[in-house]
């Protein structure tokens, strides 16, 4: 029966071993090759032209991917420190069969008679005098002009100032020389017998408005010391003073007949009232 048994258990052993619905796939390392890094490379260059996130190179992620992690860590140093010489290698194969390039290349900026590095060397200085200019019209002729148009500015200022106050003496002049004329009219008009009412009135309406002129101006000049100013405000204060005469007799003159000077009072009401 142990026998049987025995020989039955190993039938069965036999019939699993062999069992075609068994599928053992044995996990395939990738060759380590330049190829393989290449194609690792090129998806970043690739990421980067499009603009898309990757991760860093993450060392673990990329052993495990490629079944690495299976193979022997002795085999695997061995494999890739191989694959490094021959990288080496090859690149310094690449820098001896290139090398007259190179040279060539190097000489054309090192050669002093070089016409090349002549050019760079003088547009090295221009550029280095250029900054210097530069920074001193940064730092001095901008403050410079600044301050030059600062002073234009306050020169224009006073010009304006200095043209509207001869603009002001000449009008002043001008108005008091009239006002003289007409207050000696008007002086003259009220020893007439029978008085001229309406000749009166109107003398009295332009005088007032060339005295009011005239004081206008002279308050715009009150802070002048001009011995000119001073001749005008005498002559100002003379026409005032005569005009004030003029208007005290005429004012009696209506008192005297208010019935026959009606349109007189009226334009003495109002000069007084307004002034």
């Amino acid at each position: 029966m142990v026998n049987s048994h025995s020989r039955n258990f190993s039938q069965g052993e036999m019939d699993f071993l062999n069992d075609d619905e068994l599928d053992l796939d044995l996990p395939v390392t990738a060759e380590i090759s330049k190829e393989l890094f290449a194609t690792e490379i090129e998806k970043y260059r690739e990421s980067e032209t499009n603009g898309t996130d990757v991760d860093n190179f993450d060392v673990d992620r990329f052993l495990v991917q490629k079944n690495f992690h299976y193979l022997p860590l002795d085999s695997l140093i061995r494999d890739l420190s191989g694959l490094s010489q021959k990288m080496v290698q090859t690149l310094l194969e690449q820098i001896r069969s290139n090398y007259d390039d190179y040279l060539t290349f190097s000489n054309t900026y090192t050669d002093e008679e070089n016409e090349t590095l002549i050019n760079l060397e003088k547009t090295q200085s221009d550029l280095q005098k250029f900054m210097t200019q530069l920074d001193h019209l940064i730092k001095d002729d901008i403050s410079n002009t600044q301050e030059i148009i600062k002073d234009v500015l306050e020169y224009l200022k006073k010009l304006d100032e200095i043209y509207g106050s001869l603009r002001n003496h000449s009008q002043l002049t001008e108005a008091l020389s009239l006002g003289k004329r007409l207050s000696k009219s008007l002086h003259e008009m009220c020893g007439i017998e029978p008085l001229e009412e309406e000749i009166c009135s109107g003398l009295i309406e332009q005088l007032y408005k060339l005295i009011t002129a005239s004081r206008r101006i002279l308050e715009s000049c009150a802070d002048s010391n001009s011995p000119y100013i001073h001749h005008l405000r005498n002559d100002y204060q003379d026409l005032l003073q005569e005009f004030q005469i003029s208007l005290k007799i005429l004012t009696e003159k209506c008192l005297e007949n208010p019935s026959s000077l009606q349109n007189l009072s009226l334009t003495l009401v109002s000069t007084i009232k307004t002034a």
